[in-house]
């Protein structure tokens, strides 16, 4: 079949009258914190594409001649010496490599974040907190931003696989905040922290990797204020559930299937149960971070995966699992998943419950979903755009 008939959903084009204020969106946090004084940046890690390196020249121009620090917030992830320094390299000389943490969720040094969490002990020694992120869809959080940064970036593992938790709810779904399990937990933490100081945070939004809006102060309120924009940005509508998705996925969230589940994750409410998802994404790290693939290979069927977790209690990756499991499981959705990858194995396709195919052509066929009668849909940049269905309104 000829692919390029599909309908294609891509990010919005925005149209600005002006170039995102960074300059007055950093004066906005600053502003939050108690100051004048040093400044403790923390920052996304490599495998979110946020452009924090002009937000940083731009903090650094203002606390002058007081110095920064950068602290990479990496949650749970963890990354390989020569992947660090490439990312260090990329601050610019910003700073000296002494004044760059990377945040280790298991370190021993982590410390009390006002009673309620543990976390980095920059958190604590810093007179000043800047957090820089970016505003998009999150499959379970609802959205990112820097109040993510400032709290599960650099929590404990144990806190983080507390608030995960949440996201075996229903209610933990993209652009949803309100009654979000995930939400409300990283409100409390931001609570803790600002118990200790003031935390000023600065939010991106950006668009195929280009900043096209900007906000800073309070970080619930840096959040709040991009949320409408980034739904004009990045959630496309549908008025009836696809037959098939190809969802692609691009840049950092491509290079493993932990992170390009997030492009399944974003749109697979819009697809028909019996349906068909085909995840078109290179992985040249393969699956990834692995964990939540012990519980798929002990559990096929949702209901299976559902009582492991119940027995032995909620590990951190559990929800990945679980909710593929939901949405692959005849009993459940019925969705088909095909991935379209060179870095996942047939086997491990197997394991997570789905085939592989060499392109999206061959995919669609061996679905049967190759006639003009289905409504089938291409997603570029899956891992950001969500797709939902709005009645009587079409795309």
């Amino acid at each position: 079949m000829d692919t390029a008939k599909i309908k294609r959903i891509a990010p919005a084009e925005m149209i600005t009258c002006e170039t995102p204020n960074i300059a007055r969106a950093v004066t906005d946090a600053l502003a939050h914190t108690l100051g004048p004084g040093p400044v403790t940046a923390i920052i996304n890690d490599p495998q979110r594409d946020t452009d924090s390196r002009g937000v940083l020249a731009e903090i650094v121009r203002q606390i002058r001649p007081h110095p920064i620090r950068i602290l990479i917030a990496c949650g749970s992830h963890s990354f390989s010496d020569p992947a660090k320094k490439q990312f260090a390299a990329e601050l610019g000389g910003l700073v000296t490599p002494d004044q760059i943490a990377w945040h280790d969720c298991r370190a021993e040094t982590l410390v009390s974040i006002g009673g309620s969490w543990r976390g980095h002990p920059w958190l604590t020694e810093s007179p000043r907190l800047i957090a820089i992120g970016s505003v998009e869809p999150h499959y379970f959080a609802g959205f990112t931003g820097a109040h993510k940064t400032a709290t599960i970036g650099v929590a404990s593992f144990a806190d983080i696989q507390t608030n995960h938790t949440g996201a075996m709810s229903s209610e933990s779904r993209p652009c949803m905040l309100d009654g979000n399990p995930i939400y409300q937990g990283v409100c409390k933490m931001i609570d803790g922290l600002e118990s200790i100081c003031p935390v000023g945070a600065v939010n991106l939004l950006q668009v195929a990797g280009r900043p096209m809006a900007v906000a800073g102060g309070d970080p619930l309120e840096a959040l709040s204020s991009l949320t409408s924009l980034a739904r004009h940005a990045f959630v496309a509508q549908i008025s009836k559930p696809a037959d098939a998705l190809v969802l692609e996925v691009k840049g950092a969230l491509a290079r493993s299937f932990y992170q390009a589940d997030k492009g399944i994750k974003n749109s697979e409410w819009a697809v028909k149960p019996g349906g068909v998802i085909i995840l078109k994404a290179p992985c040249p790290e393969g699956i990834g971070q692995d964990h939540f693939v012990e519980l798929l290979k002990q559990a096929s069927t949702h209901s299976d995966a559902l009582a492991l977790v119940n027995k032995r209690g909620y590990r951190l990756g559990d929800h990945k699992a679980v909710r593929l499991r939901y949405l692959t499981d005849p009993a459940c959705r019925g969705v088909r998943v095909s991935l379209v990858s060179d870095g996942i194995e047939d086997a491990q396709a197997a394991t997570l419950g789905m085939t592989k195919s060499d392109s999206v052509d061959q995919a669609i066929i061996a679905a049967g979903k190759d006639s003009q009668d289905y409504k089938k849909y291409w997603v570029a940049d899956a891992g950001n755009v969500c797709v939902e269905i709005s009645a009587p309104a079409s795309i």
